[in-house]
């Protein structure tokens, strides 16, 4: 199978099986950002030109070889390749695995950081995934989050996008300081705007442009303001808000998983014991438990 496609800033050649397409963004109108989560046949060649930045996790390869620059990479264990703009790579592999790619165009590196693409200091590298494990959670994040229906839309793979270009950044580190911070009035109005559309994916652009800032300087100043990244914001929303309908002891737990913004039951219940300790089942026995008993009859 002969495969050629240009897309977000890079184009691709594969002649080679894909056995399975496990998760894609394609068709989802990411802005600038495409993800892919394939399962690779037994052998094949792929080359990858880059234009904008590309980020890549690879599971399980018995046998896999990198040409870059006139040097040779070869794994057969888990890793992460990087590649900046500017890089091309030829991959041969021998084996079936499975590869996540996340793509950034170079119109989405730049709305995303605040600089342009030239200043942006991700440099190409190709390492074992087990030196950056924080990595490969987070693509198999944006690869849980496709599979369960993407209720926070681009949110997620935006907020891993910007984690890893600064984790890959080579930018030297600027004098400590405090980060930027939201206003008062900036802090409640993107407050206000979640809590409206708890149920209702949203970027980082329509919460940027809801106080007239860029989105690099929104995911900085948020998670100095708010302790935590808008993502993780609004999760812990979306948990609040299923506790105070468990509470109230009139829906069931299926009838709350929408209300509450979570795509499925299972995802609720992931999210709920990640962040309470508990799943929603045993904090409803609790919570219901707990309500006053009603007037006696007797």
């Amino acid at each position: 199978m002969r495969i050629e496609r240009n897309d977000f800033g890079c184009t691709i050649e594969l002649d080679g099986e894909i056995e399975a397409v496990l998760q894609t963004s394609m068709g989802l109108g990411w802005s600038g950002i495409g993800f892919t989560d394939v399962q690779l046949g037994s052998h094949g060649t792929v080359s990858i030109v880059q234009q904008g930045i590309h980020f890549a996790l690879s599971l399980a390869p018995p046998s896999q070889r990198f040409l870059c620059s006139g040097q040779t990479y070869h794994f057969s264990e888990d890793n992460i390749i990087v590649l900046e703009p500017g890089a091309a790579v030829v991959e041969h592999w021998t084996g079936r695995f499975r590869t996540l790619a996340l793509r950034l165009a170079p119109e989405a590196v730049e709305r995303i950081t605040d600089v342009s693409l030239a200043k942006s200091q991700v440099r190409t590298r190709f390492v074992p995934s087990r030196s950056q494990i924080a990595v490969g959670h987070l693509l198999q994040a944006v690869s849980a989050d496709l599979e369960t229906g993407c209720s926070s839309g681009p949110l997620l793979v935006e907020s891993v996008s910007a984690t890893l270009l600064q984790l890959f950044s080579n930018a030297e580190a600027p004098p400590r300081r405090a980060g930027p911070t939201l206003t008062s009035a900036q802090a409640t109005t993107l407050r206000d705007l979640i809590l409206a559309h708890l149920t209702d994916p949203l970027s980082l652009q329509q919460l940027a442009d809801s106080i007239g800032t860029s989105v690099g300087h929104l995911v900085r100043a948020f998670r100095t303001s708010f302790g935590v990244t808008p993502y993780q914001f609004i999760l812990r929303e979306r948990v609040n808000r299923a506790q105070d309908l468990i509470a109230t002891g009139t829906l069931s737990l299926s009838e709350i998983v929408p209300l509450a913004g979570f795509s499925d039951a299972s995802q609720m219940s992931k999210t709920f014991r990640r962040l309470t300790g508990q799943p929603p089942r045993a904090f409803a026995r609790v919570a219901r438990g707990s309500r006053p008993a009603g007037p006696s009859n007797a």
